[in-house]
């Protein structure tokens, strides 16, 4: 089975991008990968570094209706792009999708994302599970009345979308259009463009394919895999300082698959800004979550044989 792994940026997200591809060269290292970059406004030297490194920089379509959002923001044409992988890079049996703004930090995730996406399904991570502490926004009034502002929900209605569907799709979980994987055959594709044609005369073009996924799913019923946070690890975090790995919140701390910096804006501009993770051994340290710099913090800690002095 052929398959490829596309991302997208424009040129401030280039350095994630860079960092992507470095470690999907460390993961998968036995393996020869094929790379498929959307250009949401790249540099011509950017697009020259990319192309040298073997991969493939295509400009995704933009739809009608998002032109004049596109111009003003060209990396937006990565989000829309998301749902037009089977046309922007033809000839691979299945598409992997991983957001600038991830690493892969096991090789295990990738095969886990294709064996769930072998049978026509999409293989996507919900937002639900023991590391998430809300499943759902509930703005509360006065008297005990609550308005539901889930992001299907809230996205649903701002696209004007029938109000069944708004309440059907509003109480279940989001699909995480971060990471996904999915057949180039698969009826998904066209059902999702269209669906994005819809919510675009309305609603935002940011969100439009994360809900445009729900709807094929939820709404038309096309089939899901439903994969665990490991594949598109977002938070919380949790260090095992003796490896130098991300893990999983919770017990039993197994290594993560993929990890995505979403929300993380500071860390995203900022190579060097860090946060407080949590280790196992239940000391907070300091850490950048970029693929990296991470691992030179904590092979600098080791070396100086001061691990929690270095890194607190």
């Amino acid at each position: 089975m052929s398959f490829l792994l596309a991302t997208g940026a424009d040129a401030g997200y280039f350095p994630l991008v860079q960092e992507l591809i470095a470690s999907i060269d460390d993961a998968m290292r036995d393996e020869t990968m094929s790379i498929g970059v959307l250009d949401g406004g790249l540099l011509p030297e950017q697009v020259s570094w990319l192309e040298a490194q073997g991969a493939t920089v295509v400009r995704p379509p933009v739809p009608d209706a998002a032109v004049a959002a596109v111009r003003k923001r060209p990396a937006l044409a990565v989000n829309l792009g998301k749902l037009w992988l089977d046309i922007c890079f033809p000839g691979y049996d299945t598409l992997v999708w991983l957001d600038a703004d991830a690493w892969v930090q096991d090789g295990a995730a990738i095969t886990e994302l294709l064996g769930g996406a072998r049978n026509g399904a999409l293989a996507i991570v919900p937002g639900s599970g023991r590391c998430w502490p809300r499943l759902i926004d509930i703005r509360w009034w006065l008297g005990g009345l609550g308005e539901n502002r889930s992001f299907n929900y809230k996205n649903a209605k701002n696209a004007r979308l029938p109000l069944g569907i708004c309440r059907d799709i509003g109480t279940r979980a989001l699909l995480n259009a971060g990471v996904f994987a999915l057949r180039a055959d698969a009826p998904h594709w066209e059902v999702m463009r269209r669906w994005q044609m819809q919510i675009l005369r309305h609603g935002k073009p940011f969100t439009s394919d994360q809900l445009a996924m729900a709807l094929a799913v939820y709404t038309d019923g096309h089939p899901v895999e439903l994969l665990s946070d490991w594949c598109n690890y977002i938070t919380p975090f949790r260090i095992d300082p003796s490896k130098g790995e991300l893990v999983e919140f919770y017990y039993p701390y197994r290594k993560v698959g993929i990890v995505h910096m979403a929300a993380k804006k500071e860390i995203r501009w900022d190579a060097t800004a860090t946060m407080p993770i949590l280790g196992t051994d239940g000391v907070t340290y300091n850490l950048s979550l970029r693929y990296g710099v991470m691992q030179r913090m904590i092979g600098a800690a080791v070396s100086a044989d001061s691990l929690v002095d270095v890194l607190r």
